[in-house]
């Protein structure tokens, strides 16, 4: 069974039915916002108290999101977050009776804690001990995994995940594509290659009983690859995990946002901004991530001539010897001076990468540049007319921090692979679209299209 159409999604409506017959919540612990570029209509928590849990438990929400923010953070921290969240989750299902399965949503280029991360949360919630199911596939950015090896595919041409960029990252580096070495790599050696299962396409295609054959012979903590081309090879991997978890099986995911989208029976959706805002302020985006894609997508994006840009020199703001060279205040007033007269500004940081010793330099310096425009964000006395944030550190902690989110719900996609949420009314601006674009999504022109989208009616 094959579909030459990796987004075409032949078992949606039947998996929806089997998801909600299992009257349970879907937790996605999210370890950056960009999980929800494959949902619409749920919620996203920027926070994760047991009250908070205990709401959505109460409600019956048969999915949502947590914005861990985890790859953000240094190893120590980003577990003791994890254990935090799985042991609220547990007191929340205690306290309200809600069965709860958690995924752990991650990076589809494989940068992030694995598996110190899927443990803690696991063991921490009571779930821990089950076997884990690996399936970093995201179809909808080209990323798809053959023979236990990832790929990430751009036209006609796959390239082995480890053979990007996306493998060099200062903090969450590695060397292998294929998936049992990598298992083996990032844990150190605890888990070996030979030792990692693998559900092969053919045994997809093959159909439900040999993917059940797979799933049932698993044995506590054992980790297994689900090799996947297409939704049509996940839903198909879906399907059989539906009725084994309702025949009292348990499992563990460590996934990409595709899982989410085939396991829940959900899709993208689209979004269009709306033509009669009352907002007359201009609107703003902020540029923190980095990579080669983000740089091209802001230099097309400032070619736009009603489009102020604003730099922000990265060396400044983490160099302990000249702190007093990046002047906030300044800052603040160029911006707000011209969201209101109506222009769109576009705030960014310079475009070479500067970086640590180490891993934990690497996240700090990376910490201190996000906090300067969180900061922005925060003191902006003024709501402008839009907002869009560029790399998914950066959108989660405009979000969570500068505008102070704890509840938003997924309106849906501005552009494939780009969510835009409605903000809470808890918010610094409340009700407002607030887009989260990841750093590595779309082509050369998609952040330039998607302002022009926002714009086209102003």
């Amino acid at each position: 069974m094959r579909n030459s159409d990796p987004l075409e999604r032949p078992f949606e409506e039947k998996i929806r039915t089997l998801f909600h017959q299992q009257q349970m919540s879907l937790v996605i612990v999210d370890d950056d916002p960009t999980g929800t570029q494959t949902a619409h209509d749920v919620p996203v928590l920027g926070i994760w108290t047991t009250e908070a849990f205990v709401q959505e438990f109460s409600l019956k929400t048969p999915l949502f999101f947590v914005l861990a923010n985890t790859r953000s953070l240094p190893m120590q921290e980003a577990t003791d977050r994890a254990n935090e969240i799985g042991e609220n989750l547990r007191e929340a299902s205690l306290k309200t009776g809600r069965k709860f399965v958690i995924v752990s949503r991650s990076d589809s280029t494989l940068r992030g804690y694995f598996p110190s991360e899927v443990i803690a949360l696991s063991q921490s919630a009571g779930l821990g001990g089950f076997p884990v199911l690996l399936a970093p596939a995201f179809f909808e950015g080209g990323r798809i995994t053959e023979n236990n090896v990832h790929y990430i595919v751009e036209g006609e041409k796959k390239i082995p995940v480890s053979e990007t960029v996306f493998a060099q990252d200062k903090s969450f580096g590695y060397s292998n594509s294929d998936l049992t070495k990598w298992v083996e790599e990032k844990s150190g050696g605890a888990i070996a290659h030979q030792d990692v299962k693998s559900l092969s396409i053919e045994d997809i295609r093959a159909g439900s009983e040999a993917i059940s054959n797979r799933l049932t012979t698993l044995q506590p903590d054992d980790v297994l690859i689900i090799n996947c081309q297409s939704y049509t090879d996940l839903e198909g991997t879906c399907l059989v995990l539906h009725q084994l978890i309702l025949e009292g099986k348990n499992f563990n995911f460590r996934t990409g946002a595709s899982f989410v989208a085939a396991f829940a029976g959900i899709k993208a959706k689209p979004w269009k901004p709306n033509a009669t805002s009352k907002i007359k302020s201009g609107g703003l985006i902020i540029v923190g991530s980095y990579v080669k894609k983000s740089t091209l997508q802001l230099e097309n994006l400032l070619k736009i001539p009603d489009i102020e840009g604003v730099p922000v020199l990265v060396e400044k703001i983490v160099s302990d010897s000249v702190p007093e060279q990046v002047n906030h205040r300044l800052f603040l007033e160029e911006i707000q001076r011209h969201l209101q007269r109506g222009t769109n500004v576009v705030v960014y940081t310079s475009r070479e990468l500067i970086s640590g010793a180490n891993p934990t330099e690497s996240l700090s310096i990376g910490e201190k540049v996000t906090d300067f425009l969180v900061q922005l964000v925060a003191d902006l006395p003024a709501q402008p007319a839009f907002i869009i944030a560029k790399g998914g550190i950066t959108s989660n902690d405009i979000a969570v921090k500068g505008l102070r989110m704890k509840r938003a719900i997924v309106l849906g996609q501005v552009i494939p692979g780009v969510p835009v949420w409605e903000l809470g009314e808890e918010t610094k601006f409340p009700f407002m679209p607030y887009v989260v674009f990841p750093g590595n999504v779309g082509d050369d022109g998609s952040l330039a299209h998607v302002y022009q989208l926002f714009t086209e009616n102003q």
